[in-house]
C-alpha cells in the first residue's frame, strides 16, 4: 500500500487540478473545519453547485439496485422525447480522479495490474437521477454531474473501491476492500487451510446520494469488493472472509450471514428464482443462496479450475436460467488456460450447456468477463484469448464470434441491434449483433479492465483503470451510429 499512499499525498491535494479536466470547479471541501489530520489528508469533498436541476434529474434511471442495474446486466436506458437535443445526441467530457495518469502515456511502472489496484477505477460506474457515481481503488467514491462530468461530492472509503454503486431512493451504498493476504493469511493459503482475504477496513457503507455524507457503516472480516445485490431493502453480498451477508438497508444491521467457506472474489451476486448467485474460490463453487433463509440451495462446481477463476465473475440471470463464466487448466504448457462459459438451471443448478473457449496465456488479473442477456441472447468476452461471442441462451448454440485483439473483461451495452464492448487495448468496439461485424472502434486510451459501460440516450459512460470516466457520445464510436 506505499505506492497507494504516496499518490495520495501527492496528487489529493491536487484532485480539484486534476478533475479540471472534466471543467470541475473548486469544491469546498467538508475537511476543512475539521481537526481530525487523518480527514485532512483523506479529504471528502463537496459542491452542491454541481448538482443537476430536478429537471434533468427526472430523465435519468430512478434508481440501481443491482451491478449493471439489471439482472441480465444491460444498462441501456431510453429518453423522453422531451429531453435536450444534447442528452439524445450525446455529451462528451473527461473526469480525472485522484492519481489519474495520462490515457496515451504507460501504466504504472509499466504495469496494468498495479495500475488497477493504485488509481483505476475498475468495475463501471452507475447514472442515477442526473448523476454519474463510482467507485476509484484509490479509496474515494465520486458523483458526478452527468452532463457536464463535474464534481459534485468524494467520499473517502479506507479501502480500494472496487463497487459499482447501488443507489436507492436517496442513498448510495458502496463496498470496499483488497484483493490481498497479510503475511500469516498468506502461509494459511499456501498450507491448504481456510483463510481470510482482505486486509484493512473491509464495508459497506451507505452515504447521502446528494452529499456523499456517510450514514451508516458494516464492516466485515473479509474484503468486500464484489457489488451488493439490493432487493426490497436488503442488502446481499459474499465476502472474502467465506460468508455471504445479508444487512438491511435502512440501518445497516446484520439480518443472517452464511458460512459458505469459499472467499469470494469480485462475483457480485444476481438475483433471480427466490435466490441469490456467485461464485466462490477455495474451495471453488458456484452458489445459490436462498433470499430468505440464508440457506445454500445448489452448489456446483466443473473439473480444472484455476485460482480464483469462477469467483472473479459477475453472472447474469434471465428467464430461470443463471450463466457464469470460469477460467479452466487447458493442459497446453503454452497456453495453460481456457474460459469456459456456464449455463445452469437457476431453481437446480443443473448444468444446462458450456462452452469452452479458445486457450490462451494466464491473465494478470480478472481471469473472467461479465456475460450480458438480452433478447434471448448471451454476449460474452474471454480475457483469455480476446474474443467476443454470442449464444442462444437456452440452447448454448454459438451464433458468432469475432476477435478483438485483446484481453475483454467488461460487460457491454446493447442498443439497436450494437454492442458496446470495451477492451483491454483502451478500445471501446460497436459490433452488429446479428453477425458478429464490427461497425467501429473508438480509441480512449489507457485501458479498460472489468468496466461495463452505460448507456443514457446518446451517451455512452465508462470508466477506465487509469483513474477516469469518460462520457462519449455513441455516433464517435460506430459512424453512422445508432440514434437512441
Amino acid at each position: 500500500m506505499k505506492l497507494t499512499n504516496r499518490i495520495h499525498k501527492t496528487t489529493l491535494a491536487a484532485s480539484i487540478a486534476l478533475a479540471a479536466v472534466s471543467l470541475t470547479t473548486c469544491p469546498a471541501t467538508l475537511a476543512q473545519t475539521s481537526h481530525d489530520l487523518v480527514a485532512q489528508e483523506f479529504p471528502d469533498q463537496y459542491d452542491p453547485g454541481n448538482l443537476p436541476d430536478s429537471r434533468m434529474a427526472s430523465l435519468y434511471p430512478k434508481e440501481w439496485k443491482t451491478y449493471a442495474s439489471v439482472a441480465g446486466r444491460n444498462p441501456v436506458f431510453s429518453l423522453p422525447g422531451s429531453a435536450p437535443k444534447n442528452l439524445k445526441d450525446g455529451v462528451k467530457w473527461a473526469f480525472a480522479g485522484a492519481g489519474a495518469i495520462p490515457l496515451d502515456g504507460p501504466p504504472l511502472g509499466g504495469d496494468f495490474k498495479t495500475t488497477a489496484y493504485t488509481i483505476g477505477m475498475p468495475v463501471g460506474v452507475s447514472v442515477v437521477k442526473g448523476i454519474v457515481y463510482t467507485g476509484d481503488d484509490n479509496g474515494y467514491t465520486y458523483a458526478l454531474n452527468a452532463e457536464t462530468g463535474k464534481m459534485i461530492w468524494a467520499h473517502y472509503g479506507w479501502n480500494m473501491n472496487m463497487s459499482n454503486p447501488l443507489v436507492d431512493g436517496d442513498r448510495v451504498f458502496v463496498s470496499t476492500g483488497n484483493a490481498y493476504f497479510n503475511y500469516a493469511k498468506t502461509m494459511e493459503y499456501v498450507k491448504g487451510k481456510r483463510t481470510v482475504r482482505g486486509p484493512g477496513l473491509n464495508t459497506i457503507y451507505a452515504l447521502d446520494s446528494k452529499t456523499g455524507k456517510q450514514i451508516w457503516a458494516y464492516h466485515t472480516p473479509g474484503e468486500i469488493m464484489p457489488t451488493p445485490v439490493d432487493i426490497n431493502g436488503f442488502l446481499y453480498v459474499g465476502t472474502g472472509d467465506g460468508h455471504v451477508y445479508k444487512v438491511d438497508a435502512n440501518d445497516g444491521k446484520l439480518v443472517w450471514k452464511t458460512d459458505i467457506q469459499s472467499f469470494v472474489s469480485m462475483s457480485s451476486p444476481v438475483a433471480g428464482a427466490g435466490n441469490i448467485f456467485l461464485g466462490g474460490t477455495y474451495p471453488n463453487y458456484f452458489y445459490a443462496v436462498n433470499q430468505t433463509t440464508g440457506k445454500v440451495a445448489w452448489k456446483t462446481t466443473i473439473p480444472g479450475l484455476v485460482a480464483t477463476g469462477i469467483s472473479d465473475c459477475t453472472p447474469a440471470y434471465s428467464s430461470g436460467i443463471v450463466v457464469q463464466e470460469a477460467t479452466i487448466e487447458s493442459g497446453d504448457p503454452n497456453d495453460p488456460v481456457a474460459n469456459v462459459l456456464l449455463a445452469m438451471d437457476a431453481t437446480t443448478g443443473k448444468i444446462l450447456w458450456q462452452y469452452r473457449m479458445a486457450n490462451g496465456p494466464v491473465p494478470p488479473a480478472m481471469k473472467t468477463a461479465t456475460p450480458m442477456i438480452v433478447g434471448g441472447v448471451v454476449y460474452e468476452g474471454s480475457p483469455v484469448s480476446g474474443n467476443y461471442h454470442a449464444f442462444d441462451l437456452k440452447t448454448g448454440r454459438q451464433l458468432w464470434t469475432v476477435h478483438l485483439g485483446s484481453s475483454i473483461r467488461a460487460g457491454a451495452a446493447v442498443l439497436n441491434g450494437v454492442a458496446y464492448i470495451p477492451y483491454h487495448l483502451g478500445d471501446i468496439a460497436a459490433i452488429r449483433i446479428s453477425d458478429g461485424k464490427v461497425l467501429g472502434k473508438l480509441h480512449i486510451g489507457g485501458s479498460f479492465g472489468p468496466s461495463s459501460p452505460v448507456i443514457v440516450g446518446g451517451t455512452l459512460y465508462v470508466s477506465n483503470i487509469y483513474g477516469w470516466v469518460n462520457a462519449i457520445p455513441l455516433t464517435e464510436i460506430a459512424t453512422p451510429g445508432p440514434k437512441p
